[in-house]
C-alpha cells in the first residue's frame, strides 16, 4: 500500500472508530441523557408474573393453568411469562411481556423508545385504547401498554376475536394496577 493512501485512510478510521470526532456527539449525548431519565423513573426490575399471577390466568381463561414459563432477554430489556392450560387440548394461552430500562445493558435503547417504534409501525393497523396505562393500543401480536416508564406486552390469541380483545384489556388493566404498588 502506498504511504499517501495510508495518509488518507488513517484520519477516515480515527473518525469513524471515535465517535465524539463526528461531530454528533451532542446528538449521541442527548440520546444517552434522555434514556438516563427513562431509567431513572423505571428503575426497579419487575418480575411480569408479579402482573398477572397464576391465579389471575386462570380466572382471564376459564381455566386451571400450568405454572408460569418464564424467559427473559436482557439485551433488550423483556422478561417473560407463559400461562398455558392444564387441558392439552385447549388452545388458549396468556403471554405477559415486560420490558424495562432498568433490566437492559447501560446503552440499551429505551423501553418508552421501543414502544413508540412498535406504535409508529402499526399506524393505521391498531386500536388505541383509553384507560390502560399511559398509553395503549391493540394490534397484531395483543395489547401493548406503556406505564410509569415500563413498556407491557400480552398476547392471548387472535386479536380479531372480541373475547380476545376483551381479555387483554382487562388482563391490561390488572397488569397496570399491579405494577403501580411494586414500583
Amino acid at each position: 500500500m502506498r504511504p499517501t493512501n495510508l495518509i488518507r485512510i488513517v484520519p477516515i478510521c480515527a473518525f469513524l472508530l471515535f465517535p465524539g470526532c463526528s461531530g454528533n456527539a451532542p446528538e449521541k449525548a442527548e440520546t444517552a441523557s434522555e434514556n438516563a431519565a427513562v431509567q431513572k423513573q423505571a428503575s426497579k426490575i419487575i418480575e411480569p408474573c408479579k402482573l398477572v399471577t397464576e391465579a389471575d390466568a386462570a380466572k382471564i381463561l376459564g381455566e386451571a393453568v400450568k405454572p408460569a414459563e418464564k424467559s427473559e432477554q436482557q439485551v433488550v430489556g423483556m422478561k417473560l411469562c407463559l400461562y398455558n392450560p392444564v387441558d392439552t387440548e385447549s388452545t388458549q394461552f396468556l403471554q405477559v411481556t415486560l420490558t424495562q430500562d432498568s433490566f437492559m445493558p447501560p446503552q440499551g435503547i429505551a423501553s418508552a423508545s421501543i414502544y413508540k417504534s412498535l406504535k409508529d409501525n402499526f399506524e393505521g393497523m391498531r386500536t388505541d385504547i383509553e384507560g390502560v396505562g399511559d398509553e395503549a393500543f391493540i394490534a397484531t401480536g395483543g395489547i401493548y401498554i406503556m406505564a410509569n416508564g415500563y413498556y407491557i406486552s400480552i398476547s392471548a390469541g387472535n386479536i380479531n376475536s372480541e373475547t380476545v380483545r376483551n381479555r387483554l384489556i382487562e388482563t391490561g388493566k390488572i397488569a397496570v394496577a399491579k405494577l403501580e404498588p411494586l414500583l
